[in-house]
């Protein structure tokens, strides 16, 4: 503040002066005819109010060059913190225009400074450079009145990114221009009045430079994000409902309401960033709103670590900055909660060592991590639990990236040797008896590693690529994150996904195997010998759901989880009611699978799903191009895009 107080004495001190100067001058040539010669222009004896329109150009370029222009583009810097940013900045800057088209207009209808004589060469200079300098600050302004318009826009608009470019580096050229030709007016006047001209001249520019230093500071602050930092820490992020629909908006939320929330908060802005519920109602996204309505109501963090571009291609991938999050962070409304890590103290930290790692193919592992004061429990109980992760990163080396990966217990040595011993039971169910289930042994209650799996691609800084080759590091690991996948517990589901797209569905088709094991041993032996199978008390025997999968891989060694599918397969026949079918896209055959080389399209959909009215849900999760066709290929067939969702 002292800062600010002592450029706004400057500029006072230098006002009053020049405007003594002029009156003294004035007198002067009121009671002298004295000229002055050797190229100098010289004031003639003329009344100090005949030049108004002077003055006012004078004056009203330095206000626009020296201070609007800078809060004009401060206040687009820093109004990220407000709804009003663009607002705020068109209206600046809006000013600072019309403030320049008054003073052009007043040059050339009353245009009366004190008369020059002597060299004219600079004056000639000037005038025409204001003109085309004007014109060119109108197109400016309507370019960014048109640039507003469609980052407002809710549609996709094909040359934003360019045309925002455009601007930005136009107003750059622009702003340094009229500072330059701010500075050659004054220069001009001040050099060509005898006297005190040489003084106010040194004046100007020491208070134009200081003026410029505190724009550059600013600048300097805003890409380091001190500024963001300094603001955002003086207040802790903690959960703050603003209002009764905010309150009942969470509550829907955590509840799975989508009703309710369809029904009565159709037009809020709503994001899950980790843990975090952040409504962004009101503002407006620096690329386009087009690219918040995508992700509407859906879980960001992967795209605000730039691990993941938009599924329709509209928008590459891009990290965001420290100030982003943190501002992401003040506007959080709620918390989702739900732990998969028991805490063996109370206070504990998130570091984790990485301590295994089995190869699955080239380019995919299996790592354990273990933590001495955290333990994770071995089974997810119902079906609200499915679809979160664990959000990682380096402690070693702070230039690698944030990721997000997702919870995956049933591929733990602990659970995969239990689902082991079911699969057993299944292929020799016809001879099964009721002492073979009571030798089994128990699922174990906690894991020793939480495990993760991992595909390698080659990236600079990526972190995929540092993990397989930094075995035995610290990593600080954040989990599990996130909303869960909003499963229907009753009902059809149709999941589309490649590679390892399979990862997120994974323990939800383990938790199916269960459930399909669970119901035929109670039918076959009776409550007593299945509960056995359920030290847990996990919901086996609610759950109505029927998954469809539609798996495409290259070859057979990316088939993560193949167990579990042909577990499941099998025990179709024994169910009263099937919960599973699936379909393999890969161009070898499998025994008792079925194996298609078809892409998804129309055709596709009704012959290997047939109604697809009769499915309440799509789940999509694989390579970009399958993000893209399958929810057009659904559309195309009737399907509403609520019932789509991407994974």
């Amino acid at each position: 503040m002292s800062y600010i107080y002592s450029v706004f004495i400057l500029i006072t001190l230098f006002l009053q002066t020049n405007s003594k100067n002029y009156l003294e001058q004035s007198d002067k040539f009121l009671q002298s005819d004295l000229e002055f010669e050797n190229d100098f222009v010289v004031l003639q004896s003329e009344s100090k109010d005949r030049h108004s329109a002077f003055y006012y150009h004078k004056w009203a370029n330095f206000i626009v060059w020296g201070i609007l222009a800078d809060f004009g583009i401060l206040a687009n810097r820093y109004g990220l913190m407000s709804k009003h940013r663009l607002n705020l900045h068109s209206i600046i800057m809006g000013l600072c225009v019309l403030l320049t088209v008054i003073a052009e207009i007043l040059m050339i209808a009353i245009w009366n400074p004190p008369t020059f004589y002597g060299n004219q060469n600079i004056a000639s200079f000037h005038a025409p450079i204001g003109f085309t300098y004007l014109g060119l600050m109108i197109l400016q302004s309507l370019g960014g009145v048109f640039l507003k318009l469609c980052i407002e826009s809710n549609d996709q608009q094909q040359y934003i990114k360019i045309m925002s470019l455009f601007h930005v580096y136009l107003g750059y050229a622009m702003y340094f221009l009229g500072k330059i030709q701010c500075g050659f007016g004054f220069y001009e006047v001040y050099t060509n009045v005898q006297g005190q001209g040489q003084g106010n001249l040194i004046m100007f520019w020491v208070i134009y430079s200081v003026l410029f230093f505190w724009r550059i500071l600013f600048e300097w602050f805003y890409y380091n994000g001190k500024l963001y930092l300094y603001f955002y820490a003086m207040k802790p992020i903690s959960e703050r409902h603003e209002s009764i629909q905010d309150s009942l908006f969470v509550q829907y939320l955590i509840q799975n309401d989508q009703t309710n929330i369809e029904k009565e908060y159709d037009k809020k802005l709503w994001f899950i960033f980790n843990n975090n519920i952040v409504d962004l109602t009101g503002f407006v996204h620096p690329g386009g709103q087009y690219i918040w309505q995508r992700v509407k109501g859906r879980e960001i963090s992967r795209f605000i670590y730039g691990g993941q571009s938009l599924e329709d291609g509209s928008s590459v991938a891009y990290a965001h900055s420290d100030q982003a999050i943190a501002f992401l962070k003040r506007q959080t409304i709620g918390y989702l909660y739900g732990n998969q890590i028991a805490n063996l103290i109370q206070e504990s930290n998130n570091i984790w060592r990485l301590v295994n790692q089995q190869i699955i193919s080239e380019k995919i592992s299996l790592f354990g991590f273990t933590h001495s004061q955290k333990q994770i429990e071995a089974q997810l109980g119902n079906l609200d639990q499915f679809g979160k992760y664990y959000q990682i990163k380096s402690v070693v080396n702070k230039k690698i990236s944030i990721r997000q990966y997702t919870s995956i217990v049933c591929m733990a040595s602990e659970n995969v040797q239990y689902r082991q011993q079911l699969i057993n039971l299944i292929e020799h169910f016809d001879q099964l008896k009721q002492q073979d289930i009571e030798q089994m042994l128990q699922q174990q209650r906690y894991l020793k590693e939480l495990p993760l799996i991992i595909k390698k691609y080659n990236s600079n800084f990526g972190f995929s690529q540092y993990i397989h080759s930094h075995i035995n590091e610290e990593y600080e690991i954040e989990g599990p994150n996130g909303p869960s996948l909003g499963l229907p517990n009753k009902g059809r589901i149709v999941i589309f996904c490649g590679g390892t797209g399979i990862l997120p569905f994974l323990d939800l088709l383990d938790f199916q195997l269960q459930c399909a094991t669970y119901q035929i041993i109670k039918k076959k032996f009776g409550q007593k010998i299945a509960e056995r199978l359920n030290p847990f008390e996990c919901q086996f025997n609610n759950n109505g759901l029927h998954i469809t999968l539609i798996f495409g891989v290259a070859n057979r060694s990316e088939l993560i989880g193949f167990e579990i599918f042909k577990g499941l397969n099998k025990l179709q026949r024994y169910l009263d009611e099937q919960n599973f079918k699936i379909i393999l896209k890969i161009k070898e055959q499998i025994e008792d699978f079925t194996c298609v080389e078809e892409r998804f399209n129309e055709s596709f959909m009704k012959k290997f799903l047939g109604q697809v009215e009769q499915y309440d849900r799509f789940y999509i999760c694989g390579p970009p191009i399958m993000n893209s066709t399958v929810p057009k290929t659904l559309q195309g067939l009737g399907i509403v895009k609520r019932n789509i969702h991407f994974v």
